[in-house]
């Protein structure tokens, strides 16, 4: 496989529109696929597959604006800790005589996510909907946490103890562009916000020192569990975002 050059890349037929287009099954009129749109990615159901696509899109706290395999080989690597049956594969999305591929030998226009297909009906958040969630699947669950929080890998501490009053200015930046909500209540959120930080900062401080900031799943809410087999499993992960992406043999530019 080659990569495409940023002029290439920059075409209508090599666009993400067009790979978006192609994943839900424009060309392919045999596969019945579901598109789910989120923020950041497209997921793309296929009746014993899916397919998810990093969206080109560059925010306070990633960056997808180009185009490589490692944002989903970092996705991968965290989530096959928690869900090895549901996490496959980075397959390219590639360009050939023929149009467009998947996993073909033409140039690499997309990456994708490559997952095994489970039951979403299966997924806690809808169990709680049909029937509150039984002690017994409680003590199961807070067993695999507890599991996952254990084997979680270690990170730099200090730079995670300095992104926290970025976050906390961050989400003020964004409450302020909702007019729905009030500037004196978001004024003291913000403030108790860093008063909270600074009580605690040496506390923070001391647990970064000691090695105790690690990479944890990251969004465990019950949406991201589902039953398999009647075993609670963790999947879609907060995988590492790169503040930088430096070229690679297979990365490419998504604009000119």
């Amino acid at each position: 496989m080659t990569a495409e050059s940023p002029t290439d890349a920059a075409t209508g037929e090599a666009s993400q529109d067009a790979v978006l287009s192609f994943l839900a099954g424009s060309d392919r009129p045999n596969v019945a696929v579901r598109r789910i749109d989120t923020h950041c990615s497209s997921v793309f159901l296929e009746p014993s597959r899916a397919l998810k696509i990093k969206r080109a899109v560059k925010l306070p706290y990633l960056d997808f604006s180009t185009l490589e395999s490692g944002a989903c080989e970092d996705e991968i690597a965290i989530n096959k800790r928690h869900a090895p049956a549901i996490y496959h594969r980075a397959v390219p999305i590639t360009r050939g005589r023929e149009g467009l591929a998947i996993g073909g030998t033409g140039p690499v226009v997309e990456w994708a996510v490559e997952m095994a297909r489970f039951d979403e009906n299966k997924t806690l958040d809808h169990l709680a909907e049909q029937d509150p969630i039984r002690p017994e699947l409680g003590e199961r669950l807070a067993a695999i946490l507890l599991e996952s929080h254990r084997t979680a890998t270690g990170r730099e501490g200090s730079r995670w103890l300095a992104s926290l009053p970025v976050i906390i200015d961050r989400n003020t930046k964004q409450f302020c562009a909702e007019p729905v909500l009030s500037r004196e209540e978001i004024d003291r959120l913000h403030e108790l916000s860093h008063q909270a930080l600074a009580r605690n900062l040496e506390l923070l401080r001391r647990r970064a020192a000691a090695g105790q900031v690690r990479h944890c799943h990251g969004d465990a809410h019950l949406g991201n569990i589902v039953l398999l087999d009647g075993r609670p499993v963790l999947f879609d992960a907060s995988s590492l975002i790169r503040s930088s992406r430096q070229p690679t043999s297979f990365m490419t530019s998504r604009s000119p």
